[in-house]
C-alpha cells in the first residue's frame, strides 16, 4: 500500500519537475530526487510524525522541521522582495519564483547561498529522526547527497547568469548552514 501511495503522490512531483527531469546539467532533477526521498520518508514514518512524548531525539527532530519551515519562508520572502522576478528570463526549467534577475544577498541569503536546500535537508533529517531505521537513514543520506549536487549545479547556473557578482557572493557566504557549512 505504501508503494501505491508513493507512486500516486510522486505524479504531481514529476509534473512540477518535468522540464528538468531529463538533464543532469540542471539542478531541478536533483531537487526532484530530494522531494521523492522526503516523500518516501514521510510515508514510511507517517505514524511517528506527531509525537506525544518528547525525548532528545524527538526534540532535535522537531527543531529541524521548524528550522526547515523558517528557512524556506525566509528564502521565499527575500526572493520575492529583492529578486526582481521576471518571467522573461529564458530558462524553461526554472520555477517562476526562481527567475530572479537580481542577485539576492540580503536576509538569509546574506549568510547562506542555498536556504531552500538547507530547508529540504533539515526536513529530511527531521522526519528520519522521528523513527530511525537503516533504510530510512539510507534514504536521508541520498536526499542529503542530492541537495549537495543540486546546490553545486545551481551554483554553476548562477555563475553563468550573474557572473563575477556571484563568484564574490560565493566567497563570502556558506552553502547551507550560517557560519559552518
Amino acid at each position: 500500500m505504501e508503494i501505491i501511495i508513493f507512486c500516486l503522490l510522486s505524479l504531481p512531483l514529476a509534473g512540477l519537475s518535468w522540464r528538468s527531469l531529463f538533464s543532469l546539467k540542471n539542478h531541478g532533477i536533483y531537487r526532484w530526487a530530494v522531494w521523492e526521498c522526503i516523500l518516501w520518508l514521510a510515508i514510511r514514518n507517517r505514524r511517528h510524525l506527531i509525537v506525544e512524548t518528547f525525548d532528545l531525539q524527538q526534540l532535535i527532530s522537531s527543531v529541524l522541521m521548524i528550522a526547515s519551515l523558517v528557512f524556506v519562508l525566509a528564502a521565499l520572502w527575500m526572493m520575492r522582495k529583492m529578486g526582481r522576478m521576471n518571467r522573461q528570463r529564458h530558462d524553461a526549467t526554472l520555477f517562476v519564483f526562481e527567475k530572479t534577475t537580481a542577485l539576492v544577498e540580503a536576509g538569509i541569503f546574506g549568510h547562506i547561498r542555498h536556504p531552500m536546500y538547507s530547508s529540504l535537508m533539515f526536513l529530511a533529517w527531521g522526519i528520519c529522526l522521528r523513527r530511525v531505521e537503516a533504510g530510512l537513514l539510507a534514504v536521508t543520506l541520498v536526499a542529503t547527497g542530492a541537495c549537495i549536487l543540486a546546490a553545486w549545479v545551481e551554483e554553476k547556473e548562477n555563475t553563468a547568469y550573474f557572473g563575477e557578482d556571484y563568484r564574490r557572493y560565493m566567497r563570502r557566504t556558506k552553502r547551507f548552514i550560517p557560519y559552518l557549512v
